[in-house]
């Protein structure tokens, strides 16, 4: 077996000073793969210390109980954490991660590793529920500060491995309070598809209208539960028609890997115009970002009821609904009628207690129903 850690003398303090007064140094590179070293003295003593220490990191190093640097610094593990994210996250991912994890050093301000511990998180959680969001303008709420702590605990354990740091401190997620979930019912679903009409973008493909995009995009999200960002992603050479289902691929997923799912003959229907395009894209959209949850708010702002009144804000904290309802309306309004792991793959949960959630949600608000649910929706041709 190699030696994962050795003993050796700079050939220039030999020169300078001669065999016995230079120093002795013990070489090896860490769990990380960082080249490491410790100088132990001259002399016979340097030496037997040398090779006394060399033979305990090599036991450690093959044994896997590497003692982790103790002086290793949050910005020194933070620079590696950036490269190893940006090579195996998708890109939302790897941005909720840095965001994460840049949150927690402007707040925790860590400087040694091995100084986080569960008062740092303890502290961390106290200061951060006292900040307001930048973006919502109101008290950053639990359901945040769990994700930034899932994201730091993972890291913690990452640090571990790498040898920066010996254990992870144990972190008490909060418990936030039971409510509902915002998701999209069936009859603010119809009004919505509906007010399609209003809309004026995306106005610069051929052969397709601004409302006949967004009925596709709308009803795709509402019947397959699928994220607005891997739903953005999806080519048209990845729908087969005559099967009925189309290929959801790891690079746009969550879950990371290729899924075959199968498209309700409504969804076909509103996706075929879409094809006149020609573009690559089923859904492309050639403007900024945020300007696709502009139009969909505006789609909302002209929706109306079967009363013929105006649909309500029902979002969350009183505001339109976000794409991610669509998702949530679609596990509930189907959670009861389904097989737990039918359900799991189709909303492509990493976790099953993820999927269980919704489908006690769903025995809360809905009687069981037969089959997947499908909106009462004018059909192609017709006046919405």
């Amino acid at each position: 077996m190699d030696k994962k850690a050795w003993t050796y003398q700079l050939a220039k303090q030999v020169e300078q000073r001669g065999a016995d007064k230079a120093s002795w140094y013990v070489g090896w590179r860490d769990p990380a793969g960082v080249l490491r070293c410790k100088s132990c003295g001259p002399g016979k003593v340097g030496k037997s210390s040398a090779n006394t220490l060399a033979d305990t990191i090599h036991s450690q190093l093959v044994t896997g109980k590497y003692q982790a640097n103790q002086r290793a610094t949050w910005d020194q593990f933070f620079e590696r954490y950036k490269a190893h994210v940006d090579g195996r996250y998708d890109a939302p991912s790897r941005d909720s991660a840095l965001l994460s994890l840049r949150t927690f050093a402007r707040v925790a301000k860590p400087k040694l590793l091995k100084s986080i511990d569960t008062a740092t998180i303890d502290q961390f959680i106290g200061k951060r529920l006292k900040e307001t969001s930048a973006k919502t303008l109101r008290k950053v709420s639990q359901a945040t500060v769990n994700r930034e702590l899932r994201y730091v605990k993972a890291a913690l354990r990452l640090a571990v491995d790498w040898g920066f740091a010996e254990r992870v401190p144990r972190i008490r997620f909060l418990k936030p309070l039971q409510k509902l979930p915002t998701f999209v019912s069936p009859d603010h679903f119809s009004a919505m598809f509906k007010a399609c009409e209003v809309a004026t973008m995306p106005n610069d493909l051929p052969n397709v209208s601004p409302a006949d995009w967004w009925r596709g995009l709308l009803l795709l999200l509402y019947m397959t539960g699928w994220r607005i960002g891997q739903t953005m992603k999806l080519k048209l050479a990845d729908i087969d028609f005559e099967a009925g289902t189309a290929l959801n691929r790891a690079d746009t997923n969550k879950g990371r890997r290729d899924q075959l799912i199968p498209l309700h003959p409504l969804v076909l229907q509103y996706l075929k115009p879409l094809t006149a395009s020609f573009n690559p894209l089923v859904f492309p959209w050639n403007y900024h970002n945020r300007t696709l949850w502009t139009v969909f708010a505006h789609i909302q702002d002209a929706a109306r009821l079967a009363d013929k009144s105006p649909m309500p804000k029902a979002g969350k904290a009183g505001r339109w609904y976000g794409f991610h309802d669509l998702r949530r309306g679609f596990a509930t309004v189907n959670a009861a009628s389904m097989d737990l792991f039918e359900l799991q793959a189709l909303m492509q949960h990493r976790s099953l207690t993820t999927t269980q959630g919704y489908v006690s949600m769903a025995k809360r608000l809905q009687k069981p129903v037969n089959n997947l649910f499908v909106p009462s929706l004018p059909k192609i041709g017709e006046t919405a």
